[in-house]
Order: structure tokens, then sequence, then C-alpha cells
């Protein structure tokens, strides 16, 4: 198996041979916190640099399949999923081990970028997801009608893309007690928040469509009521709110998972927000 590297935007290349024998490469994932680390997966297992491709590490110890895909969670890049056809493999410790989590005949697996629990794995039966970072898989593949997922793409918190073999490319509504045609209807509302997940303080920025009363405000998990960011009139437009990580009283809140709304006079949308003090 082999990979390759371009320094000047691919006017010319460098070949790596990770392995002896012949195998395919078919995902590669570089860590978002350090670029000299990279992850190549194929064929044979998967393979590890720290020091951008000068020597590699075979890393598939415990992996007993074809790796197809690679999800990082940003939030910690200790933890690594690997989808092959014998089912979604974890790694807590940067790929010094692998334990398969269930879900066969994995070709794509993914990390919600909003929650690093949930993780969806792309299969030739549909697609699943995990609320436990791994295991516990629940099938979501109505209307997929069988089709085998070889990829999958995520809008946060709006809609989840599954690309198919043999079909088409699907869609999965995010938006919690949102119908499809609704989320359609809604759409021109935009929500989103940076850095996600944030250390300290966080930027919300928001667009609306048309004038209206607008609120911005923040949840904890247990849905109770943390801080109001704006509550006023606002003309059409692109906005942003900071969030320093206190509460109503000015109180540093603990490190977690939070959910911050956008409420107009006509839709309510809400995305999950993980900070770090």
């Amino acid at each position: 198996m082999t990979a390759s590297k371009s320094t000047n935007g691919g006017s010319s290349w460098v070949r790596y041979h990770l392995s002896t024998a012949a195998g395919m490469a078919f995902s590669v994932k570089v860590d978002p916190t350090n670029s000299n680390i990279v992850y190549v997966g194929g064929s044979t297992g998967l393979f590890k640099t720290t020091n951008a491709g000068s020597a590699w590490i075979n890393s598939t110890n415990g992996i007993s399949d074809t790796l197809f895909d690679i999800a990082l969670d940003e939030s910690n890049t200790s933890i690594i999923y690997a989808a092959t056809p014998d089912g979604v493999f974890k790694t807590t410790n940067a790929g010094l081990n692998w334990t398969n989590t269930g879900c066969a005949g994995a070709r794509a697996v993914l990390i919600d970028p909003d929650d690093s629990d949930q993780i969806y794995a792309g299969t030739s039966s549909g697609v699943f997801s995990s609320t436990v970072g791994g295991g516990s898989w629940s099938a979501m593949s109505d209307g997929l009608n069988g089709s085998h997922v070889t990829s999958l793409g995520i809008n946060p918190g709006i809609y989840l893309f599954a690309g198919t073999e043999d079909a088409a490319l699907f869609r999965w509504s995010l938006q919690v007690g949102v119908e499809e045609q609704q989320a359609i209807h809604s759409s021109g509302l935009i929500l989103s928040a940076y850095p996600n997940p944030a250390r300290k303080t966080t930027s919300i920025q928001y667009t609306i469509p048309i004038p209206t009363n607008v609120k911005v405000d923040i949840y904890d998990v247990q849905g109770r009521f943390v801080r109001i960011l704006v509550n006023k009139e606002q003309t059409a437009g692109t906005y942003c709110a900071q969030w320093n990580g206190l509460d109503r009283n000015n109180r540093t809140i603990a490190d977690g998972i939070y959910i911050y709304r956008l409420t107009t006079d006509t839709d309510v949308v809400m995305r999950k927000l993980i900070l770090f003090q």
C-alpha cells in the first residue's frame, strides 16, 4: 500500500511505501491540531506518521479487515474511528490499539462536530447512529431501501447526507421534532458557532432573511436556561454574538455540551456547542 504527498500544490509528489503487501489506500486523515500527524487506511490496515511522512508506523493493532474510512475527534484527537466490513473500530490512544464497536459492513464513519459522542456509520445496509461514542448502534435508514452507503457528510444540526453505491444521494433532517418539509421551509435561517469546540469564548453567527424579533440564548443539555445573548428586533442580515462562557449571573460555567438557540417570529433553530474553560 502506498500514499503520496505534495508540498507545492500538486506540481510534484513524493510516494511513500507503507507496506510491502499490495493494496489500496482508501482514506487519509490529517490531525487538525498537528499537520505532521497523518493516518492512512486501506486494504492492508492503518498506518500513521508523526513527522509528515518521514517514517510510518503500522497502527493496525486490533483492526481485522480492510479500512475504508477514518474519522478523528477534533475535541480529542487521540479518539479515532475506522470503518471496516467487520465493524466500526475505535481507538482512544491515537492508534495504539483498537476495539470493534459493532456495526458490520461499514464503509463510512462520521463524527458530529457538535457532539463528539454522536457517531454515524454508512454500511452495506444503510445508515446507523450511536450516541455513546460507538456501540449501541441504531438504524436510521428509512427511505434508503437497503442502499449500500459509501460516504457520509453533515451540515451540523440540519442535515446528514448519505452517498450510495447503487442509488443516489440522500439526506436526513437532524432538526429535532422538525419534519423534512418544515426544515426546508426554515432553511433561510443560518446558525453556527466558531470555534466549536471552543475554549472560554465563541462567536455565534446567524443570518435572518427578513426583519423579525430575534432571541439568541444558551441552555445546558438538561434544558436549563444559562444566558440570553440577543433579544431585540433586527433587520434582515448576518449578525454575530459573542459568548464568554458565563451564565446570566456572570459565573463561569462548567465544561460540557450546551445548546445555543435562535428564535424568530416564525422559526426556532438549535445547535450544540462544546465548551472548555
